[in-house]
């Protein structure tokens, strides 16, 4: 645009200062008008042929960053459905566990009262006279 004005400026001021005919500078003025017009008109084409350059460019990167950012999600959702596999199994397997520790427990301690109560039986029943003896002891210490 700058190009123009320039142009249009210099023409105006060698037409102030040139020694030509009217008819001489009429065509001098015509000739850098159609130079100048060309000019336009290559700038302009130019213009245009970046400007559909970028805008294509502009649509594959457009186009390249929504296949890329298709690939990842997919990557994530694919790692998170893993993810959550693998935790469900794990949180099983724990839950069984759990169960047959608790269920050993369980064993161990019944087993363990079952001990105590016989042990408590066997010194009750040591400790304590014969009930046979102790009713015998009686009736003779009656009669």
């Amino acid at each position: 645009m700058s190009f123009i004005k320039g142009v249009l400026t210099g023409a105006a001021l060698g037409l102030l200062f040139a020694p030509k005919s009217g008819k001489e500078t009429r065509a001098d003025l015509r000739r850098k008008m159609d130079e100048s017009k060309k000019s336009a008109s290559d700038y302009a084409d130019k213009a245009k042929v970046k400007s559909d350059e970028m805008s294509q460019t502009a649509g594959e990167a457009t186009e390249n960053i929504k296949l890329t950012l298709s690939k990842t999600a997919k990557e994530l959702r694919e790692q998170l459905q893993n993810a959550s596999e693998e935790i469900k199994n794990e949180a099983r397997t724990l839950k069984d566990d759990v169960k047959e520790t608790a269920e050993d427990a369980y064993v161990d301690v019944a087993v363990e009262v079952e001990d105590a109560s016989e042990k408590i039986r066997k010194n009750v029943d040591d400790s304590t006279p014969n009930s046979s003896q102790a009713e015998t002891s009686q009736s003779t210490t009656h009669e």
